[in-house]
């Protein structure tokens, strides 16, 4: 937070907390003078005197203030930030931890009905195409918001994130999140091209420094992400124009998945850590010879 905070600013931020703008006027000026009578806060911020007395009745009961008396005087005394924003933020905790539980509850009765649902659905639409990169940026950001224990990745071009960085940023968010909830992220980088180095390896730093276990190696024989090993999103296109048509498929099946999965950790065991990608940019290891893909 800003050392010197504007009137306007602090006023935005305490309403945010659930303070009105009066409240806030107040506090803010028992801060400032330590105690205050109702008369002097009156004075101070030009809330009516007979408002005074209702507010600051209501400060006491959230823990932002306390009444003192000095014989037949009644002043007010503002109480540390510290120990009044805790107050502040303590039903907030519990609303939230409140709604948590509620989910939890929610989605425990509901995944049944769901999982009875998809046994009368037919194999046909457990596939979903997509051909535009915002679409394909979007789902892949809710699978990864929904993935609950392993998300593992073949990383090559095209992207869906370009040409903004903001969907780039978008996607690491999304893995951020499942990480800090103790999902495993495993990614297979196909060796970028000498134009792109900088750029991914940039990338992977961010995830890397985040949780994310990453490799690179020379050649990926697909694009593809396995959610839970339940979830496929498999590129079509697999060309190397970052530039091209990009189109992937999502597919519901576990079969696949773990299929996949085998392909995968078959191909992590050949590859070399993300920071051999380090050593290239600096020059000190050259970039691995191609081998020619046979015909």
């Amino acid at each position: 937070m800003k050392k010197h905070i504007t009137e306007e600013d602090y006023n935005k931020l305490m309403q945010k907390l659930g303070v009105s703008e009066t409240e806030a006027k107040i506090y803010r000026a028992l801060l400032e003078r330590r105690e205050l009578s109702a008369l002097e806060i009156h004075e101070l911020t030009n809330v009516p005197r007979t408002k005074v007395y209702e507010v600051t009745q209501k400060m006491m009961l959230r823990g932002l203030c306390l009444e003192k008396h000095m014989g037949r005087k009644k002043k007010y005394q503002a109480i540390e930030p510290k120990r009044a924003l805790n107050s502040l933020m303590k039903p907030l905790e519990d609303h939230l931890k409140e709604q948590q539980n509620i989910a939890h509850a929610l989605t425990s009765m509901i995944d049944p009905i769901y999982d009875r649902g998809m046994k009368k659905v037919d194999n046909l639409e457990y596939v979903e195409i997509i051909h535009d990169r915002p679409s394909i940026h979007e789902r892949y950001v809710s699978l990864v918001k929904n993935t609950r224990r392993e998300l593992v990745g073949f990383v090559k071009p095209p992207f869906a994130h370009k040409p903004t960085r903001r969907r780039l940023y978008e996607q690491e968010n999304a893995e951020f999140e499942i990480l800090q909830k103790g999902a495993i992220i495993r990614v297979l980088y196909e060796f970028p091209s000498k134009d792109e180095l900088a750029e991914r390896l940039q990338h992977i730093r961010n995830v890397a420094k985040k949780g994310e276990r990453s490799r690179v190696i020379e050649h990926l024989p697909i694009k593809m992400y396995i959610f839970d090993e339940r979830y496929v999103l498999m590129a079509l296109d697999n060309s190397k124009d970052a530039t091209s048509l990009l189109t992937m498929v999502v597919v519901e099946h576990p079969g696949l998945a773990q299929a996949g999965t085998m392909l995968f950790n078959h191909l992590w065991d050949q590859a070399h850590d993300w920071r051999y990608l380090e050593s290239m940019l600096s020059g000190k290891t050259k970039r691995p010879i191609m081998r020619k893909k046979r015909k």
